[in-house]
């Protein structure tokens, strides 16, 4: 009886999961296999930048929230805690089918929010605004990730590997706005008919 009862339980519960599972726009199946391969590149990346660290860092990293990375994002200057997006991000496609189209409605958002503790970083025209030093052995961005714009462009980029477009200092809105316009087709040829 006990048993009947435990897995009765067990089958209203897969039956109540099942019935208020939302659909993605994007089926892992259906994603494209350079998407795929990025996202597994990128996971690579995050066990061989944090792996070796004797700290919680890692741990912290797989459990931020949603609204820890919306704030690194929108909000934040430490480049390590807006390094650590992308990995956050290709850990679990509940998380980028929530942020791609994010992503990419950020990406008309100019709003300047600056940057800090990138001593390990070239963005070139931050480098020629002397707000950044050049270093040849530096990790380079080229988009503007003092904006929210530029931190917006990369994301998308280390997840996707797609290229539409560099979002620069002085990249204008109309630009902005097409290279807003390439993401959004691309996004359209992955929603689930």
């Amino acid at each position: 009886m006990k048993q009947s009862v435990v897995l009765l339980f067990i089958l209203l519960n897969c039956n109540l999961f099942a019935q208020t599972d939302n659909k993605q726009f994007l089926a892992v199946k259906l994603m494209p296999a350079e998407f795929q391969k990025q996202l597994k590149t990128v996971n690579s990346e995050f066990k061989f930048a944090y792996g070796m660290r004797l700290d919680s860092t890692m741990r912290d990293i797989r459990n931020y929230s949603f609204d820890t990375i919306h704030k690194f994002i929108y909000k934040e200057t430490d480049y390590e805690k807006i390094f650590r997006c992308p990995f956050w991000l290709a850990m679990d496609s509940t998380r980028f089918c929530k942020f791609i189209p994010e992503l990419i409605n950020a990406l008309t958002d100019t709003t300047y929010i600056g940057l800090t503790n990138a001593n390990d970083v070239t963005i070139w025209c931050r480098v020629k605004a002397g707000q950044l030093k050049q270093n040849s052995l530096n990790y380079q961005i080229d988009d503007d990730i003092f904006r929210v714009c530029g931190r917006a462009s990369w994301i998308l980029k280390r997840l996707t590997k797609n290229e539409y477009g560099i979002i620069r200092c002085d990249t204008k809105m109309d630009d902005i706005k097409a290279i807003q316009k390439l993401w959004w087709k691309w996004l359209k040829t992955l929603k689930i008919k």
